[in-house]
């Protein structure tokens, strides 16, 4: 089995808030897009007056456990925000929700979307030293063709800033593989290392989107702009600047809400990450990474990490065979954040640390798994997770 570290920057699931048994129901649902039918993936469902919320899924479905009656508040950037009175869990609810209206402005006036972006920044330079003690659960999984091959969870206890993650400490893990060619068991340090705007370097260097100085290192475009309620959340284009930005490979999207400053989804490709392996006949070429990081209000002004969605894709060249596809995917959602320190030892992400040895050192814990609600799957995730399980691979770290 060959190994593949990144030489570069260092699914799905549905989380709740856990209350005592007495006092929860177990709510399960679909969330659509009114006007065509669609489910609406990664839309946020969340108990009005309550802590408690999950997201749904890549096929919009979710599951949640909360106390009945109540209201429930789902919204997603692209839709408008709708409050559901449930009363109890007898069958699964089905929302629907109304596409936002999109305005397309004819012309862009002066520097508006850079000023827009540098006044973004400021703001989470301003709430940077807010920090949010939650939950996350992390699911990884690898691709080689159309055969998944390796899986790695993680629950983590997370410590996170405007900025991204600042810290985790792991309760609950298993990873399992099939023989295959390569193994990526590094790769959730993109997720811990990866953060929308550097709070530490200074503004005048930075060549990160989210800075004073964008319009120098990235071409911006008007893409639209949505009505949420009596906010405008404008969507803004970039491209990295050849020979101005060293990142100039970088390309994507950027949500931000015009009222408050606050960035509420970065959507980035870069081809700027690669991996190298340790068989010298080994190759990786077109390597194409895809960052989505979501944040979503909150009460006090601020926003909170929602989740962050990484695709990892490129070309395995080999001797005298043909190339081979290879796709990591992981998606990590981030609940039950408070403001509260919790006392936990969590640790900044290095290089150095192997999630994978930290695995093999903790119990494995099987019906944590089957049970937990946080660990809701998409159909063609719970195929590849069965196909695991059945085999045994889970806990035993046997290779089938």
């Amino acid at each position: 089995m060959k190994h593949f570290f990144f030489s570069g920057f260092a699914g799905l699931l549905l989380a709740a808030s856990i209350l005592p048994v007495a006092a929860q129901q177990r709510l399960t649902g679909k969330v659509l897009d009114a006007a065509t039918g669609q489910p609406v993936p990664y839309a946020s469902i969340s108990v009005l007056d309550s802590r408690l919320g999950t997201t749904s899924n890549a096929e919009g479905e979710f599951e949640l456990s909360t106390p009945l009656p109540g209201r429930l508040v789902v919204s997603e950037l692209g839709h408008r925000r709708d409050t559901v009175a449930v009363a109890a869990a007898t069958q699964p609810l089905l929302i629907r929700l109304q596409p936002a209206s999109v305005m397309l402005p004819e012309v862009q006036v002066g520097s508006y979307l850079g000023d827009l972006i540098a006044q973004a920044y400021r703001q989470l330079r301003r709430s940077n030293d807010q920090k949010t003690y939650g939950q996350a659960f992390y699911r990884q999984i690898t691709r080689l063709g159309d055969e998944a091959t390796e899986v790695q969870e993680m629950m983590w206890d997370t410590k996170t800033s405007s900025a991204g993650v600042e810290g985790t400490a792991l309760t609950q893990a298993r990873y399992a593989k099939k023989k295959a060619l390569v193994s990526f068991t590094n790769f959730p340090i993109f997720t811990k290392s990866y953060g929308i705007y550097s709070p530490k370097v200074d503004t005048t260097t930075t060549t990160r989107l989210i800075s004073p100085n964008v319009a120098q290192n990235f071409t911006l475009k008007l893409l639209g702009v949505t009505q949420s309620g009596t906010h405008q959340l404008v969507e803004i284009g970039f491209t990295g600047k050849p020979g101005a930005n060293p990142h100039h490979a970088e390309q994507g999207t950027v949500t931000i809400d015009e009222t408050t400053n606050q960035v509420l989804r970065l959507h980035l490709e870069t081809t700027a990450f690669n991996s190298k392996s340790n068989n010298p006949l080994f190759r990786f070429k077109e390597a194409t990474t895809v960052f989505e990081c979501v944040y979503q209000p909150t009460a006090t002004g601020t926003t909170r990490l929602d989740y962050v969605k990484i695709d990892y894709r490129v070309l395995l060249t080999r001797p005298f065979k043909e190339d081979l596809h290879t796709l990591v995917s992981s998606f990590t959602y981030f609940y039950g954040g408070q403001p509260t320190p919790t006392g936990v030892a969590y640790l900044s992400a290095a290089t150095s640390q192997s999630d994978l040895a930290t695995i093999k050192q903790t119990p494995y814990h099987p019906a944590f798994w089957q049970n937990n609600p946080v660990v809701k799957r998409t159909p063609l995730e719970d195929q590849v997770m069965k196909s695991f399980e059945q085999k045994g691979a889970f806990g035993t770290m046997l290779t089938p």
